[in-house]
């Protein structure tokens, strides 16, 4: 389960990127 760590931190911060990215594109 190590491995996936990093792999579910970086999905957290691009769904955070995602989130900050959507409403100021609008």
């Amino acid at each position: 389960m190590k491995w996936s760590k990093p792999r579910i931190v970086e999905i957290a911060i691009g769904l955070e990127i995602n989130a900050y990215a959507c409403p100021e594109v609008e």
